[in-house]
């Protein structure tokens, strides 16, 4: 550890430290100390950092850069700093580096960045940011040169990310500004050709309003009314050429010296018709007189457009007030004040953008261009325009701009100021008033039509278009005809979608809620052309979906239809209520037809008391399952026979209660059923019972059909035949008894003639060695007679040898000779062989084989041999069965292990549990006959191949014997 002492800056060290390989003792003399301290710094820096001679030669060099590069400080200390490993990226780079060592000696500072061989241990190149900087002697000469090296890797790939980011925004840039143009030329190509065919709508309709003297009243609105929406739609293609003309910077501003105090009056005084009838008060305040620069047209369409935007929002009975005054610093300020909801703080900032529309509560409608056409040309005045909050509720929007123009602009007199407006730069035309025929009193005998319609120059067309037939009623909201149509139901709605307050949609919705409210047939009316909402309408809560614009002619046709149904419908329901008498008898009979109804419900009853109590009280247990197998029920003789309690089997399974040796074959069992493969099937098997134990029996499942919603069921039948199975082992118990006793009467017997067979030969060796001895015992041995002995000897010997290899054939499997064995072969000649014994026992055999075809390195002869004695140890236990049952299946599978696995199964009663641990053991058997070698024989010789051989209670009813041969 070491510890520094601000006051005199030595360094106290506290026994030995040693940092990336220096050591520090206490010993130490300062400057060693010193020295070491410098080296611990050196290397602990990130950069490249070394120390070079005026010639180049490398002093000293940290340890970042020795890393970097995959070197040691003895393979560059002293060597021309140029041939180390950094600058072997290519000849070029060693021969630049040793330009600037040159450089830098003549006392110039030298940078610039290589691409140096520096990470993964000189494996990897990396980008530096090199330098040698001249270090000078007190001389002011140059002694020595500092190298310096920073990795931009990073930097540089960000750079060169960055600036392909960059390529990328300005081409999307460009882009942008293509189609923009486009757009703007689209705008201004449409907009004027819009004006053209206007320009013809306007002209002859302003001529036959001057000719009005000879029109009826009722034209001359329907002229009105022409002309009125004309000019609308012209304002609005004004609107769209001027922001074309302001994208494309064509916007020129014609300044006048004008009394922008009389613009003000003159404009507001083409809005005291809307506020007339809007029961709105207009005031106006400010000079008479206030002379200003400004493009006439521009100013006025600004003021024009805000006037408007306070009337769209000013209740009836509000008040709307224009100032016009003189400010600071030779500046106007224009302010339109309205007692409307004002706007929100959140839109505010977005409200004289383009297509932006407030106070959508009030169902405001609009292009959403008015206010930012203001915005517009108030900048080309070189002012701004803000809205802020009024005092007492509503909105303030003030337009603020120099009175004179910029210097060097032209500034036409006074006189062109004086011009007359045009009508199109003034407020909108009032709607007509609504004509003597809209007022005249309902007429007997008309349908009744309730039209919801906001836009009151539409409005007053539907009613011009439908009052010849209808009794017509007008509302300019959802909410004020939804009060109209429970008050006095129409024949007839039409509604149009986008309305204030309720719109359309949420009328006809809370029309159909009313459970009280007649069905009245609606026609909805829609600017949008909306597939999905006119589906969903027309499904729902509507009878018809007209889309505008529309002609007079559609509509009179869709309403007719309509109001045509409804009367159908309303005579209809009258007929039906007039003919109460027809309906009485009708009732008569319905009553008579109950009373027969339950006279056979009643015998329904008494077919079900009977059926409830033999299922009751029967000693058979009687069962309904499910198609899962699960127990819907269970009658009290099955609940007895295994020892549930009265609600304890419901939705237990099958297979739960069935031995776990049967329950796959239950599972095949009752999905053959359902899957109409049998009607039925009738077997034994064992059922576990509740408290242990098992239950034998006698089972008949029968398949139920469906019946109305209850899904098709098993009924399952169960007797039990426990005791009987048990008298039955007992019997097969003493007759196996008695057949042991036989075996081992005959094992006796074998054993005697096994003696009597031996003890002959060997009598026969004994005499014959014996008479050997003697003649070899002479003085003078008989050689001739020895040998005859030895012949005889040899000779019974032999015999004797013959009778117990015989015995061991029989008793082992012998040697095994193993070779390539086709086993559908084998199969196939073996079944030949034994064709006449299965006949004989009316057995039909079965062979199912692995795919691909099966083949095994084993003895033939004995593998023949084992599935031999299992077929007709199968055929034995079949031949009590009935006849027709007798199956017997033999399957070679490819085994879990490798090899192949062998399975014999057959139709028969199956093994009892008691015989299967003695099953294999010699002299064993389950029949009355045999010696019960068999199946011991059949182990050895299977284990001999290194196989298993066993009982497969898994395969559900009779018996099945398995066993496997491995590939080697």
């Amino acid at each position: 550890m070491v510890d520094v002492n601000p006051d005199d800056d030595i360094c106290r060290v506290a026994g030995r430290t040693s940092v990336r390989g220096v050591v520090i003792d206490a010993a130490d003399a300062r400057d060693v100390r010193r020295q070491k301290m410098a080296r611990i710094i050196l290397d602990a820096m990130y950069e490249f950092l070394g120390l070079l001679d005026l010639d180049g030669t490398l002093l000293e060099i940290n340890r970042a850069a020795l890393d970097g590069a995959g070197l040691c400080l003895e393979d560059v200390i002293g060597k021309p700093f140029w041939q180390a490993r950094w600058w072997a990226v290519s000849e070029e780079v060693r021969e630049r580096v040793r330009q600037m060592i040159a450089e830098a000696g003549t006392g110039r500072f030298v940078r610039c960045d290589f691409e140096v061989f520096g990470d993964l241990q000189g494996n990897r190149t990396i980008v530096i940011d090199f330098s040698l900087k001249p270090i000078l002697d007190d001389d002011g000469k140059v002694a020595f040169l500092l190298p310096e090296g920073r990795n931009i890797t990073e930097k540089i790939a960000s750079s060169a990310e960055l600036s392909r980011k960059n390529s990328e925004l300005q081409v999307a840039l460009e882009r942008l500004k293509e189609l923009d143009g486009y757009k703007t030329r689209f705008f201004a190509n449409v907009s004027h050709e819009l004006r053209t065919p206007l320009t013809l709508i306007l002209g002859p309709v302003d001529q036959l309003i001057k000719e009005g003297a000879r029109f009826d009243e009722r034209e001359r609105f329907r002229l009105a009314t022409i002309q009125r929406n004309a000019r609308s739609l012209l304002q609005q293609v004004n609107n769209l050429l001027d922001l074309a003309r302001i994208d494309a910077e064509r916007m020129p501003m014609a300044y006048v010296h004008a009394n922008v105090a009389a613009l003000v009056r003159e404009t507001a005084a083409g809005f005291d018709a809307a506020a007339e009838d809007h029961g709105i008060t207009l005031t106006l305040r400010g000079e008479d007189e206030l002379y200003a620069d400004v493009d006439r047209a521009k100013f006025v369409r600004v003021l024009s457009n805000l006037l408007s935007n306070a009337f769209k929002f000013t209740p009836a009975g509000g008040r709307i007030v224009c100032a016009v005054e003189r400010v600071r610093r030779g500046r106007v300020l224009i302010s339109v004040q309205d007692s409307g909801p004002g706007v929100p703080d959140a839109l505010k900032r977005h409200i004289f953008e383009r297509f932006t529309q407030g106070s959508e509560g009030l169902g405001a409608s609009g292009s959403g261009l008015g206010l930012s056409i203001v915005r517009e040309f108030v900048e080309l005045h070189r002012g701004t325009v803000v809205v802020v909050d009024a005092p007492g509720g509503g909105a303030i929007f003030q337009v603020e701009f120099p009175a004179r123009a910029p210097e060097g602009s032209f500034v036409r007199s006074g006189s062109a100021a004086d011009a007359p407006l045009s009508q199109e730069l003034l407020g909108p035309l009032a709607p007509a008033a609504l004509p003597p025929l809209a007022e005249a009193a309902r007429q007997p005998g008309k349908p009744r039509v309730l039209v919801a319609e906001d836009n009151a120059d539409l409005r007053l067309f539907l009613y011009d278009v439908l009052s010849d037939e209808y009794n017509v009623l007008l509302r300019e909201d959802g909410a004020s005809a939804f009060q109209a149509a429970i008050a006095d139901p129409p024949d007839l709605i039409i509604a149009d979608l986008m309305m204030p307050r309720w719109d359309g949609e949420r009328f006809v919705r809370a029309l159909a809620a009313r459970q009280d409210f007649p069905k009245v047939p609606v026609l909805v009316l829609s600017a949008r052309a909306d597939d999905a909402l006119r589906e969903n309408l027309l499904e729902h809560l509507v009878q018809d979906f007209l889309t505008k614009p529309f002609s007079a002619q559609e509509l009179r046709a869709r309403a007719r239809n309509l109001v045509t149904v409804k009367r159908t419908v309303d005579i209809l329901q009258k007929e039906l209520n007039s003919q109460a008498s027809d309906i009485l008898e009708l009732t008569a009979g319905l009553v008579a037809s109950r009373k027969s109804l339950q006279q056979s419900l009643t015998a329904l009853q008494v077919m079900d008391r009977r059926w409830l109590g033999l299922y009751e009280n029967t000693a058979v247990g009687i069962a309904l399952a499910d198609r899962e197998g699960r127990i819907l029920s269970a009658n009290p003789a099955l609940r007895r026979m295994l020892g549930y309690g009265a609600e304890e089997l419901s939705g237990v399974s099958l297979m739960e209660i069935t031995d776990p040796s049967q329950q796959a074959m239950t599972r095949r069992n009752v999905d053959g059923l359902f899957d109409g493969e049998f009607p039925s099937y009738t077997l034994q098997k064992r059922y576990e019972k509740k408290g242990g134990g098992h239950l034998w029996a006698n089972v008949c499942v029968s398949r139920i059909p469906a019946l109305e919603e209850d899904g098709p069921m098993l009924a399952v039948i169960v007797e039990d035949i426990t005791q009987r199975m048990e008298a039955e082992r007992s019997l097969t118990a003493t007759r196996n008894e008695l057949a042991r006793v036989a075996r081992y009467t005959a094992m006796g017997e074998l054993v005697a003639t096994i003696a009597h067979e031996i003890n002959q030969p060997l009598a026969a060796v004994i005499t014959n060695s014996e008479a050997a001895l003697r003649w070899l015992a002479h003085d003078s041995p008989n050689l001739v007679e020895v040998a005859a002995a030895l012949k005889r000897l040899n000779r019974d010997a032999s015999l004797a040898s013959s009778v117990i290899a015989r015995i061991r054939g029989f008793l082992r499997a012998g040697d095994i000779h193993r070779e390539r064995v086709d086993v559908a072969h084998l199969l196939d000649e073996l079944l030949q062989m034994l064709q006449a014994l299965l006949a004989e026992a009316g057995v039909r055999a079965t062979v199912e084989l692995a795919e691909p075809r099966p083949w095994l390195m084993a003895d033939p002869v004995q593998l023949q041999q084992v599935i031999l004695n299992l077929i007709v140890n199968a055929v034995d236990a079949m031949r009590d069965q009935p006849e027709g049952k007798r199956s017997l299946r033999i399957a070679v599978t490819r085994g879990p292990a490798g090899g192949l696995q062998f399975s014999v199964h057959d139709s028969g009663p199956g093994i009892a549990e008691e015989s299967e641990e003695r099953l294999f053991e010699a002299f064993f058997s389950t029949k009355p006959e045999g010696l019960g070698m068999g199946l011991a024989i059949s182990r050895s010789i299977v284990e001999n191949h290194g196989g298993r051989l066993w009982l497969d209670r898994s395969r559900g009813p009779g018996a099945c014997f398995s066993f496997t041969i491995p590939d080697n």
